[in-house]
């Protein structure tokens, strides 16, 4: 059974020992990061692991495109901004328009060095957690179901982020 990530709070319905979904619809997440090839496979990964979680891969631009219609359908949004900062360019585009826009999935961000930028930002933005591009994939799991269970993950303040 994976670890729930350091940092996390709140609760989440637990998934079957034996990997199937029971009968449940799986969780959907969107995954929005520009990088094709690690959003794809980390998309790829986390589909292979996890049956009661399926991921799809959307790259900025599109999602900002027609953000309704990509956010139609998702139960957790995980934003990867890399070494980005949260507050500028598309990323900053993209998390101003899911802050200001109507209901939404809970949002989360993916940091490849989650400091307090970050944190910051998905404080100001009401989002529902920060996690690590270091934590091991069934953290990533585990905080995803969190997520959609209704708690929030930050970044474990006894890990180096650098």
């Amino acid at each position: 059974m994976p670890r729930v990530p350091p940092g996390a709070r709140g609760g989440s319905r637990s998934p079957r020992p034996d990997g199937r979904t029971g009968g449940r619809t799986p969780i959907t997440v969107l995954l929005i990061d520009d990088r094709s090839l690690f959003g794809e496979s980390l998309a790829a990964a986390i589909n292979a692991f996890a049956p009661d979680v399926a991921v799809s891969h959307q790259r900025s631009a599109a999602a900002l495109a027609d953000l309704p219609a990509v956010l139609r359908g998702a139960d957790v949004v995980l934003v990867n901004i890399g070494r980005a900062d949260p507050a500028k360019g598309g990323i900053g585009q993209l998390l101003g328009a899911l802050a200001g826009g109507g209901s939404h999935p809970p949002v989360a961000l993916l940091a490849d060095r989650p400091g307090a930028a970050a944190a910051d930002a998905a404080a100001r933005l009401g989002l529902r957690g920060v996690l690590s591009g270091r934590m091991p994939l069934a953290e990533v799991i585990a905080a995803l179901r969190l997520i959609h269970g209704g708690g929030t993950v930050s970044p474990d303040p006894g890990r180096n982020p650098g």
